[in-house]
């Protein structure tokens, strides 16, 4: 119960946005407005475009003017959310894709915030443009930082590789789940043995997206195993996944980690994009 009222808390302005909606298309029609009030708006030559819209609404009974005002006020909606920043707040923001595109489509919000958004969410929303821009925070920027790659079972022929990618926590090939540890995997790794601090770091980025686009075409499935902050994972997302000029890709799964032991990645990832 608690987590229900948590989600509804943090939500309140797009639920309340979502209910008035739904009020203003209904109202009508529960109070029979057009019965109420006997006499019709009248028609005149020095009326705006929405005087005539809402006179032919008028003529199609209470369910048209219900159409009528949830246009209108859905307008105004949008309006106010073009500006407003969607997620906001220090927590963890684990929602269905739906709700997102809900906000997004429907009411709006321009604008997301990816901070403590599970990592397979933040490539889904990046990978779909579901909002035109997001927020990930401030990052100082790692100049000259140090990569690494290394490459286990390349001899095998398959239409699947495994990605992992090492930023703010350091990954082995021992946290692969069991079914996918014999298929092809790139090891890329931040070196940040020495500090823990969270970097903006386009080297990084520069060597997923090298990799990723040197793969052989046969590649179909793309399993990433990441431990990107928000910044990192946005820029690997749009610059590497994005599938502009790598149309062989058919699907892409994001793995998450376990919270306990070696934090091995379970067996079952999320799949951010299918063709």
């Amino acid at each position: 119960m608690k987590s229900i009222y948590e989600r509804i808390k943090n939500n309140i302005r797009p639920i309340l946005q979502l209910l008035l909606l739904v009020g203003v298309f209904f109202a009508p029609r529960i109070f029979k407005i057009t019965e109420l009030i006997k006499t019709p708006p009248k028609l005149e030559a020095s009326q705006k475009i929405c005087d005539y819209i809402f006179y032919f609404a008028w003529k199609g009974g209470d369910w048209a003017i219900g159409v009528f005002f949830l246009i209108v006020v859905l307008f105004i909606i949008r309006k106010w959310n073009k500006t407003y920043m969607f997620n906001r707040g220090n927590y963890y923001k684990q929602y269905r894709y739906e709700w997102y595109q809900i906000c997004s489509k429907i009411l709006g919000y321009s604008e997301c915030n990816l901070i403590q958004v599970p990592i397979y969410m933040q490539f889904k929303l990046v990978l779909n443009d579901t909002f035109d821009k997001y927020n990930c925070g401030e990052f100082d920027k790692k100049e000259n930082d140090t990569i690494s790659v290394s490459k286990s079972n390349f001899s095998h022929e398959t239409d699947e590789v495994n990605v992992m990618i090492s930023d703010t926590y350091p990954l082995s090939l021992s946290q692969l789940p069991e079914i996918k540890k014999n298929i092809p995997t790139l090891l890329i790794s931040r070196n940040n043995t020495n500090d823990v601090n969270r970097y903006d770091s386009p080297e990084l980025v520069r060597c997923v997206v090298n990799e990723v686009r040197s793969l052989n075409n046969n590649i179909k499935k793309v399993n990433v195993y990441a431990t990107t902050n928000p910044l990192n994972t946005k820029n690997i997302a749009s610059s590497a996944f994005k599938l502009g000029g790598r149309d062989n890709f058919n699907e892409v799964r994001v793995f998450q980690q376990e919270r306990d032991g070696i934090r091995k990645f379970n067996n079952k990832g999320i799949v951010v994009y299918k063709r």
